[in-house]
């Protein structure tokens, strides 16, 4: 069975906590879209919150500003400009706090879930299932936007 249409997203974005994370959780990204979960053209980020204990609006904030810079400088722009943002998709999940059961924290958590649609077997985790959510039953239909 033939895969919905479902979002075509500009910029997904993961916030997280700390520096150390910021370049295994891009690894991550990358991995899925190097398995078809994320479309080729999808600008994958990793942010770093801006200081400690930010909280999701202070880190949502920054992880827009950071999107704005790159699909600014994508453009052509010198300068970062709100005018890439009115055409764009864009998704901002958050790592949120340390989680004591698994060292990479709640988004990559695997879960026993199979995929049988996958084009590729792999183990399936909270953010593989969000990815599916947000693209596939919520997004659709829905207007460029954050």
């Amino acid at each position: 069975m033939e895969q919905p249409k479902g979002v075509d997203w500009t910029v997904i974005i993961l916030t997280c906590q700390y520096k150390d994370s910021v370049q295994v959780f891009q690894r991550e990204l990358e991995v899925r879209q190097k398995r078809e979960q994320i479309p080729a053209g999808t600008l994958l980020l990793a942010v770093e919150d801006p200081e400690k204990r930010v909280g999701s609006g202070g880190a949502t904030l920054n992880a827009l500003l950071v999107a704005a810079e790159h699909l600014s400088a994508r453009a052509g722009f010198t300068v970062v400009t709100s005018d890439v943002l009115h055409s764009a998709w864009i998704l901002i999940l958050h790592m949120g706090r340390d989680f004591p059961f698994d060292d990479c924290g709640r988004a990559f958590t695997c879960l026993p879930v199979e995929n049988p649609e996958a084009p590729v077997e792999a183990l399936v985790c909270n953010l593989d299932c969000l990815l599916d959510i947000m693209t596939y039953r919520l997004g659709p239909g829905s207007p460029p936007g954050v």
